[in-house]
C-alpha cells in the first residue's frame, strides 16, 4: 500500500470525472442500456419503499429510470458542475428528482434513514480502499435496507490484456525505452474480494457474483460489437458462462447486501416487522403477510438472476409509437427517452408504476439491449 500511495491518484479527482461526463449526455447513457450489463440485478433488488440513494450517480441514468417504477431516488455526486447540469437537464423531460453535491465518504443523511443504496463503479476508485464509503452506506440504511454495490472485476479479457501489457513493458525495459510512471485510477475486485470488503463493515451478504460476460467480449473487441453480434462465438459463450462456474471471470463483480436486524422493513410491502428469519428462505426481508404471494417466489434463495430474453445487439432506437399495454389493455405511447422501458412486454407508465407489475417485469421480462456508448 505504501508504494501505491506514491502513485498519482486520479481516481477521485473531480476534474477527471467532470471532463469525462462533459463528453457524454444522459440521453446517450440511457440509450446504451446494457452496455454495462447489470440491469437484471438492479431491477430485481432495488427497494421500492423508502428513499433510494445512488452514491456517485454520474449522469443519473438509473435515477431517471427507477423513477418510473415508483422508486423515490436521490442522486449524489462530488462534481458540482454535473449536479447543476442534471438539475437543469431534467426539466427537458419533466422530471423533478433530487440531485445533491456530496461526498460518498460523508453522506448528508441521518442514521437509518434510507431504504436503498446503489453504487455502480464507485468504491474501487479510492486508493486507500473502499471501506469508508461502504461504512457510510451501512450507517444511512435503515434496518432491512439493501445496498447494491458493483465494481469492475479482473475479467478474462483484462487478464489477457494485462499479460500483453506486461510483456510489452518488459521488452521496453530490455531495449532501454522509458516506461510511463504509474497512475492510480481504480482497483478491480473479484466477487469474493468485494464480498469480504462489504461483509467486514457489518452487512449481511444475500448474494454475490461475477456478471456481464458480454462486456468481456466488448473489451476484447476494443469497445465494439465485433465479437458479440448475434451468432458470434462471443454472443454464444457470454450467455453460456454468465450463470455458470466461470461467472467470476465476467467484467463486473456485484454484491447484494442487507442491513440485517431483528426488526426490518419488508421488501415487498415496506412494513416494519420481526422478519429476520425470512432471510433463511429469501434473498430479501419478507414479512409473513407477503411470504405466500407470487412475487415472493421470485426471491427464493438459489434462484438464478438473469435477463428474461437474450441480448439485442446494436438494435435501432424505438421512436415514440402507439401500443396496447399487456397489463391494462389501454393504448399508450412509448417513451421518448426510455422507449419501451427495456422489456419484452408492452407496459404503459401507469402500470409500470404499479409495484406488482414492476416486480414481475423485473424478474421475468427484461429485454437486454447492447448499444455502443454514445457521445454528446
Amino acid at each position: 500500500m505504501k508504494n501505491q500511495l506514491k502513485m498519482e491518484d486520479r481516481g477521485q479527482k473531480v476534474e477527471v470525472w467532470k471532463q469525462e461526463w462533459e463528453k457524454l449526455s444522459p440521453e446517450a447513457e440511457i440509450k446504451m442500456w446494457d452496455y454495462f450489463g447489470l440491469r437484471q440485478w438492479i431491477l430485481k433488488y432495488t427497494p421500492r419503499y423508502g428513499k433510494v440513494l445512488e452514491a456517485g450517480c454520474g449522469l443519473g441514468r438509473y435515477n431517471f429510470y427507477l423513477n418510473h417504477f415508483g422508486v423515490e431516488t436521490i442522486g449524489l455526486d462530488f462534481s458540482g458542475d454535473t449536479i447543476d447540469f442534471l438539475k437543469e437537464w431534467q426539466k427537458k423531460y419533466n422530471y423533478n428528482l433530487e440531485f445533491l453535491k456530496g461526498d460518498v465518504k460523508k453522506l448528508p443523511f441521518e442514521n437509518n434513514s434510507l431504504g436503498g443504496y446503489l453504487s455502480f463503479g464507485v468504491v474501487e476508485h479510492f486508493i486507500e480502499g473502499p471501506q469508508k464509503p461502504i461504512e457510510e452506506a451501512f450507517r444511512v440504511l435503515r434496518p432491512g435496507g439493501i445496498a447494491i454495490i458493483s465494481t469492475p472485476a479482473p475479467s478474462w479479457s483484462k487478464i489477457y490484456f494485462s499479460i500483453i501489457g506486461f510483456i510489452k513493458k518488459r521488452v521496453k525495459l530490455l531495449i532501454g525505452r522509458t516506461v510511463d510512471d504509474k497512475v492510480f485510477f481504480q482497483y478491480e475486485y473479484t466477487p469474493i474480494k468485494l464480498k469480504k470488503h462489504v461483509e467486514s463493515i457489518g452487512f449481511y451478504i444475500s448474494r454475490f457474483s461475477g456478471a456481464d460476460w458480454l462486456y468481456t467480449f466488448t473489451e476484447f473487441g476494443k469497445n465494439s460489437d465485433r465479437f458479440i453480434k448475434k451468432g458470434s462465438f462471443g454472443y454464444l459463450l457470454s450467455h453460456w458462462f454468465e450463470h455458470g462456474i466461470l461467472s467470476f471471470l465476467g467484467a463486473q463483480s456485484i454484491v447484494i447486501a442487507i442491513k440485517k436486524e431483528k426488526l426490518m422493513h419488508c421488501f415487498l410491502c415496506g412494513i416494519k416487522a420481526i422478519i429476520e428469519d425470512s432471510l433463511k428462505e429469501f434473498d430479501v426481508p419478507i414479512c409473513n403477510g407477503c411470504k405466500a404471494s407470487s412475487t415472493a417466489q421470485y426471491y427464493k434463495k438459489g434462484n438464478i438472476v438473469s435477463y428474461g430474453k437474450k441480448y439485442l445487439i446494436s438494435s435501432s432506437i424505438l421512436k415514440p409509437c402507439e401500443k396496447d399495454c399487456d397489463f391494462c389493455g389501454n393504448k399508450y405511447f412509448t417513451d421518448e427517452l426510455f422507449e419501451d422501458f427495456g422489456f419484452s412486454k408492452n407496459v404503459c407508465m401507469k402500470c409500470l408504476n404499479n409495484k406488482r407489475v414492476g416486480f414481475e417485469l423485473s424478474n421475468t421480462d427484461i429485454q437486454p439491449i447492447w448499444r455502443s456508448r454514445g457521445r454528446r
